[in-house]
């Protein structure tokens, strides 16, 4: 079954607090629940992030694959607490690190179709001004740190739980390794 989990945050930005989410998509096995899947991804999430960002609720709904009649909410759950990464240099909120993976699929013009999430890291663990502004790249050290996160993102409860996939339930090809961009991108909140 593909579920879909979606992890709201919160960061405060111009002096309001913004909210901003991620969603993932998994292929479950059967004896897997939603709560395990949901407890794994926001884990692992708490992991990456730095303390200004604050997590507020998981939502894992499926399966996704399905009819609408047959995609039903399966939890929903707030949460409590930010995260835990050490973070020396505080980001500019609006500016995002990206993991990708290869899907390993071409577009209609030829060109190779990535699984990409944009993640506002809230800081980087080194001081690094100018890759926290996003005018320098991300040290060999950070770009390392993000793509042992997207290889733990791949399957996040055991060897058969929660294979990472599209929203269509199209899987990576075997050991397709995660991929960091060298640099912080703009990604804005949504109004």
């Amino acid at each position: 079954m593909i579920i879909g989990v979606a992890v709201d945050k919160q960061t405060s930005w111009r002096g309001i607090q913004e909210t901003f989410t991620n969603v993932w998509h998994f292929d479950t096995a059967v004896e897997v629940t939603s709560q395990q899947v949901a407890d794994a991804v926001v884990d692992k999430e708490k992991g990456l992030m730095a303390g200004n960002v604050n997590f507020k609720r998981v939502q894992v709904w499926g399966p996704t694959d399905g009819t609408k009649a047959q995609n039903q909410m399966l939890l929903q759950q707030n949460l409590t607490g930010s995260g835990s990464a050490a973070a020396s240099t505080v980001t500019a909120k609006e500016l995002t690190a990206v993991v990708s993976w290869d899907t390993g699929r071409l577009n209609t013009r030829g060109a190779k179709i990535y699984l990409r999430k944009y993640l506002h890291l809230g800081g980087l663990p080194e001081a690094a001004e100018e890759a926290a502004k996003g005018n320098g790249p991300l040290s060999v050290a950070e770009k390392t740190r993000l793509v042992n996160f997207g290889n733990s993102m791949k399957n996040v409860v055991g060897v058969s739980g929660a294979s990472i996939c599209d929203k269509k339930g199209r899987k990576l090809p075997v050991n397709t390794p995660a991929v960091a961009l060298p640099h912080l991108h703009t990604r804005q909140f949504r109004r």
